[in-house]
């Protein structure tokens, strides 16, 4: 038989043990929600930085290709429909990965991090938008009008051309601020020094 005392002490034995292993599932919860925190918060800023370097990288490589002399139109008509194809691949590829990689650090912080966040998804989401649009509307029937290569060009062809280069700027625009929104650091609060004058306000 136990007495009073030592089922006291039983019960004080388990509750001690049952708070130390609620703690320490707790501890290892926050720990594997602080390293996917982390893990999104990379993925999201690399994603973000790899789509406007590798923008930026196209429009260099295309501009070249443009004023190159010994390229002619058949030639620069066909490394164009070449390349406009991976060039919106890789543009959704890092553009979704930047959204999906946004919002779950939206679901893990409290922080203020979080509007930053949710601010970025939302650029990058329109991003993503203007760009499948841009796919749609503009680059497919621009690829007709060089098809075959070498085909004249028209004023459909010059106004279809124009309004690509204005659709990639926004995109591209939008998916920088939003990278720049996820990549600033957070403003440290100090507190507030508690002196004699301090003391004496109380």
């Amino acid at each position: 038989m136990i007495d009073n005392t030592g089922l006291s002490r039983i019960i004080r034995v388990y509750s001690a043990h049952t708070f130390v292993s609620n703690h320490r599932s707790k501890a290892l919860t926050d720990s594997s929600a602080s390293r996917l925190l982390q893990t999104s918060l990379t993925v999201a800023r690399f994603s973000a930085g790899a789509w406007v370097g590798g923008a930026v990288l196209f429009v260099i490589t295309s501009v070249a290709e443009q004023v190159h002399p010994r390229f002619d139109s058949a030639i620069r008509d066909q490394l164009a429909a070449i390349r406009f194809p991976l060039y919106y691949l890789y543009c959704w590829c890092c553009l979704g990965l930047h959204v999906s990689a946004s919002l779950l650090c939206v679901l893990l912080t409290r922080s203020q991090r979080r509007h930053r966040c949710a601010a970025a998804a939302g650029l990058a989401s329109a991003a993503l938008l203007i760009a499948i649009a841009d796919h749609q509307l503009v680059y497919k029937p621009l690829l007709k009008l060089i098809t075959p290569p070498g085909k004249p060009r028209t004023q459909e062809f010059d106004r279809l051309h124009s309004a690509s280069r204005l659709v990639n700027q926004l995109h591209v625009g939008l998916a920088a601020i939003a990278g720049i929104l996820i990549c600033l650091p957070l403003q440290q609060t100090t507190p507030r020094p508690r002196g004699p004058a301090n003391v004496s306000e109380r």
